[in-house]
């Protein structure tokens, strides 16, 4: 069984390694300007912007929530923000994390939406 098992591998690496050699070569053409409906151009430019957006607002979200925290329990060492924070901070609460979640998506949805406005703006200006 094992000599089986031997074989078969090796006959599957050798003919990964040997099938390509007689493949044709195929250079896929580029997308053209046409090719894909205007909705779906926005659609990938809104979520390329949310998803790249999202860990600066993620940042964002954390720093001030963690200033915000920090006063509202008197300064107290333990709830300082990350820059003058130490190792023993009280962790957040599942509910806290969930709303900072949630807070740094709306804010990255927020972006996206007004870079979508503005690139509506840009167009009708240019269209006069």
């Amino acid at each position: 069984m094992r000599r089986l098992a031997v074989a078969t591998t090796l006959v599957l690496i050798l003919a990964a390694g040997v099938l390509p050699a007689f493949s044709q070569d195929h250079v896929p053409a580029p997308y053209t300007p046409g090719e894909f409906p205007a909705w779906i151009n926005d659609l990938w430019r809104a979520e390329a912007i949310v998803v790249g957006s999202f860990p600066f607002s993620l940042f964002a979200t954390l720093e001030v929530y963690d200033t915000w925290r920090y006063i509202a329990n008197g300064l107290k060492p333990g709830y300082a923000p990350w820059p003058i924070g130490s190792g023993a901070a009280v962790p957040y609460t599942a509910q806290e994390t969930a709303w900072l979640a949630v807070s740094a998506l709306s804010v990255s949805l927020v972006i996206s939406g007004i870079d979508f406005m503005l690139g509506r703006l840009d167009g009708r200006a240019a269209s006069r």
